[in-house]
């Protein structure tokens, strides 16, 4: 397993939402170590997860300039699972067996 990649929320209450359905996909996946991608604010809520592999705190750039930086962490490795919650387009530049890219709420 090479793991699965939880992309959340810079919001402190939007990441505590998500953890619900980061729970959820954990089960499905019981092996695979976990990286979490969120906002400075939201990273310490996760420190202590089971499965923790890395937390990659995303501060805001300029340009989109802190989704490049997340590829370029991210990059050269075959996910599992990609579990996108904030819907950006660095989760179709990775490599993944699965994706779960949030789409637009209508």
């Amino acid at each position: 397993m090479t793991g699965l990649l939880f992309i959340t929320s810079t919001r402190i209450g939007d990441s505590v939402l998500s953890t619900g359905l980061l729970d959820h996909f954990m089960g499905i996946l019981p092996a695979a170590p976990v990286t979490i991608a969120c906002g400075p604010a939201a990273a310490p809520l996760f420190q202590r997860l089971p499965r923790l592999e890395r937390v990659h705190a995303m501060a805001k750039r300029r340009r989109g300039g802190h989704w490049f930086a997340l590829w370029r962490a991210m990059a050269g490795r075959r996910w599992d699972a990609i579990v996108d919650l904030r819907g950006s387009a660095v989760s179709w530049f990775l490599a993944a067996r699965r994706r779960f890219v949030r789409r637009r709420w209508g």
